[in-house]
C-alpha cells in the first residue's frame, strides 16, 4: 500500500492564491473586505498560461464554456477561502516567520531529494520565487491554524487499529529495490529544442532529422561507456549516478529510487530490473525517458509487511487524512458565519452552476438521439 509521504503543499489547492487588492470594483465583499476584479484577473491569467489551458480548443476557451466556467467558480470560491483565511490568521494574530519559512522550504527540498530538483519543479511549473514563497507561508500558517484549532496527531493505536483493519492493502507483491542512471533521450523533445534553435527555419525535415539522429547517438555512446565503468566496478555506481545521470531526484542519493513493484515503473525498465540479481548491472535499457542502466540492490519475495515496516507511512497517511477533515470542517464553519456578497451577480457560484445547467440542456436539445430500434420479429 502506498501513501503519500510529502505533506508539503496538500492543501495547497484551496491556498495558491495571495490576493492582490488595488483600486478595483469589488466583485465580492468578504465580511466588509473586498474581492476586486484585478484579484480575479491574476488568478485567471495564472490559468490561461497552464499547460491544459493552452491545448484546450478554441471552444473550450470560450468565456461561456463548461471548461471556463467551471475555472471560474473555482477562483471565486478560492479567493474567499484565502480571505476568509486571512481573516481568521488576523483574528488569531497567526503570522509566517522568514526562519519558519525557510525551515519548510528545506524540509521540501529534503523530500524532493535535492535544491537542483526543487528549482527544476519551479521551472516546469513556472512558478516565481515569489508565489512559492506566498505558498510556503500560507502552509506554514494554515498549519499553526489547525494547531490552534483542531488535534491532528496520529498515536501507535490509532495506526496499528488502521493496520489491522486494512490488513490486505499491506501484502505486497514481489518487490526489488534498484538504483539507475539516466541519460535523457527523447527523439521528439531533441526535435522540438533543433526546431527551436533554428529561428529562420533554414533546416530542411531531412536535416532536422539528421540532427536527431546525431544527437541520439551521442547520448547511446554516453551510455554504453557509462554502463561500461558501472559494469567493471558496481561499487562505483552512486558515484557514477552522481556524476552522469539526468534524474536528479535520485542521482543525489545515488541513483537509489527504493523498493518498487513491477507495475511502479514503465515495462522495459521493470522487465530489466526483475530480471536482475542483487549487486548487478543491466545493459543499457531504452524507454521513452531515454537510457537507463540499472542496479538492483535488494530483492523482497511477496508476502505481508510486517507492521513496524509501515508504521511511519500509516501515521503520515492519517494524520494528513486528519489535516484535510479538519480543513474542511474550518472552511465550512467559516463560510456559515461570514457576510458574503457578490456585488457583481455574475461571479456568483450559484449563478455559474445555473449556467452549467442550462449550458447542459441546450447540448441535450441539439444531441441527435438514436432512431428507435425496430422491435424484433
Amino acid at each position: 500500500m502506498k501513501f503519500t509521504k510529502v505533506l508539503a503543499a496538500t492543501f495547497c489547492s484551496l491556498l495558491l492564491f495571495a490576493g492582490c487588492s488595488v483600486n478595483n470594483k469589488a466583485i465580492v465583499t468578504v465580511n466588509g473586505e473586498a474581492i476586486t476584479k484585478a484579484d480575479y484577473d491574476k488568478v485567471m491569467d495564472a490559468v490561461k498560461n497552464n499547460v491544459q489551458y493552452q491545448a484546450a480548443s478554441e471552444e473550450q476557451k470560450r468565456p461561456d464554456s463548461p471548461m471556463m466556467l467551471l475555472a471560474k467558480e473555482r477562483i471565486v470560491q478560492d479567493l474567499i477561502v484565502r480571505k476568509l483565511l486571512d481573516q481568521e490568521y488576523a483574528k488569531r494574530n497567526i503570522t509566517a516567520s522568514k526562519e519558519e519559512i525557510e525551515a519548510k522550504r528545506k524540509e521540501i527540498i529534503a523530500q524532493l531529494g535535492s535544491e537542483e530538483r526543487f528549482n527544476e519543479l519551479l521551472k516546469q511549473n513556472n512558478v516565481s520565487e515569489k508565489k512559492i514563497t506566498e505558498d510556503i507561508s500560507n502552509e506554514v500558517k494554515i498549519n499553526k491554524l489547525l494547531e490552534a484549532t483542531a488535534n491532528v496527531k496520529v498515536d501507535d493505536k490509532e495506526a496499528k487499529d488502521f493496520y489491522n483493519a486494512n490488513i490486505q492493502k499491506f501484502n505486497y507483491p514481489e518487490r526489488v529495490r534498484a538504483s539507475h542512471i539516466l541519460i535523457q533521450a527523447n527523439p521528439e523533445v531533441i526535435k522540438k529544442s533543433i526546431i527551436d534553435a533554428d529561428k529562420n527555419g533554414k533546416l530542411s525535415a531531412d536535416e532536422i532529422n539528421k540532427k536527431v539522429q546525431e544527437e541520439m547517438d551521442k547520448k547511446l555512446a554516453l551510455a554504453k561507456d557509462v554502463q561500461a565503468q558501472a559494469a567493471k566496478n558496481p561499487k562505483d555506481f552512486p558515484k557514477l549516478a552522481k556524476k552522469y545521470s539526468d534524474d536528479k531526484a535520485s542521482a543525489d542519493k545515488g541513483g537509489d529510487l527504493g523498493m518498487f513493484a513491477h507495475q511502479a515503473m514503465v515495462k522495459e525498465f521493470s522487465d530489466a530490473a526483475f530480471a536482475l540479481k542483487p549487486d548487478t548491472v543491466s545493459n543499457v535499457v531504452p524507454t521513452w525517458f531515454g537510457f537507463h542502466i540499472i542496479m538492483v540492490t535488494d530483492r523482497a519475495a511477496a508476502g505481508l509487511a510486517p507492521f513496524e515496516q509501515v508504521q511511519g507511512e500509516i501515521k503520515a497517511y492519517l494524520e494528513q487524512q486528519k489535516k484535510i477533515a479538519a480543513l474542511q470542517g474550518l472552511f465550512g464553519g467559516l463560510k456559515a458565519t461570514a457576510k458574503i456578497e457578490f456585488n457583481d451577480p455574475s461571479y456568483n457560484p450559484e449563478n455559474i452552476q445555473k449556467q452549467l445547467r442550462d449550458a447542459a440542456a441546450a447540448l441535450n436539445k441539439t444531441t441527435p438521439k438514436n432512431e428507435e430500434q425496430a422491435p424484433a420479429k
